[in-house]
């Protein structure tokens, strides 16, 4: 039977999720990370190189554990050194699939840069999508939006009758009304017990009018309505609760 988890929000799209014998740090950017034991494993996921999804500070966790994978997009190795300073670090590419420890990783392609990462570890099954959204750019070209909402609906349908428990969704205020576009197609889509927003760029408020908008396309419990930086949820295989 699979053991409560629990998930902090950091910041941004940095998320902490630990579970019975590991953490795994989502695109870490910058923001308060919590105390790690030192018996767990760690697993450090970087999706891609732009500021808001990658930074150094992920490589002074190298020791904070009994072991610490460092898993990045394949475009993080040629945009930057900093992942030079250690020895355990693996570099992944659209449709790559491997396993680091307990962990195994398959990686899906972005509409941006970079990879999305669905991540199987501990009997649980989370899904971080990085950069992958349908940008839906207000003032753009239609027809370059019609191929976002292609490309997107097209990497998001890869996932189709895949179980997944946690899922880490971009929902971004600067598109405005599109911004909930991505947010609306995966819930319509996939079967994910529990979906976070994130890429909200500290705009809270927004989040809370799309669900006040689009609540009825979530099961009750399903959306995780983030609000602070530091809010930790624990999940159980039946149910969820907020922490304060």
């Amino acid at each position: 039977m699979k053991k409560n988890i629990t998930v902090t929000f950091i910041q941004h799209s940095g998320f902490l999720v630990e579970t019975e014998t590991s953490y795994l740090l989502f695109d870490y950017w910058k923001g308060t990370i919590p105390s790690l034991l030192p018996d767990k494993d760690l697993y450090v996921f970087a999706s891609h190189f732009h500021h808001d999804h990658y930074t150094k500070a992920i490589f002074d966790l190298n020791e904070s554990c009994r072991n610490t994978y460092y898993i990045m997009s394949d475009d993080i190795r040629r945009c930057s050194s900093y992942w030079k300073q250690v020895s355990n670090y693996h570099f992944m590419k659209p449709r790559d699939v491997s396993r680091f420890g307990a962990c195994h990783v398959q990686a899906f392609d972005s509409t941006d840069e970079g990879v999305a990462f669905l991540v199987d570890i501990d009997g649980w099954v989370f899904f971080h999508a990085g950069d992958l959204h349908w940008w839906d750019w207000p003032g753009e070209p239609e027809e370059e939006n019609r191929m976002m909402e292609k490309r997107y609906c097209a990497e998001i349908d890869l996932l189709r009758g895949r179980k997944i428990d946690a899922a880490f969704i971009v929902l971004d205020p600067r598109q405005e009304e599109s911004g909930g576009l991505g947010m609306d197609y995966f819930v319509s889509h996939i079967d994910a017990g529990h979906i976070f927003p994130m890429h909200c760029w500290e705009d809270y408020g927004y989040i809370r009018n799309y669900y006040q908008r689009q609540k009825s396309l979530f099961r009750q419990g399903q959306f995780m309505l983030v609000q602070e930086e530091g809010q930790t949820f624990k999940l159980e295989a039946s149910d969820i609760a907020v922490i304060r």
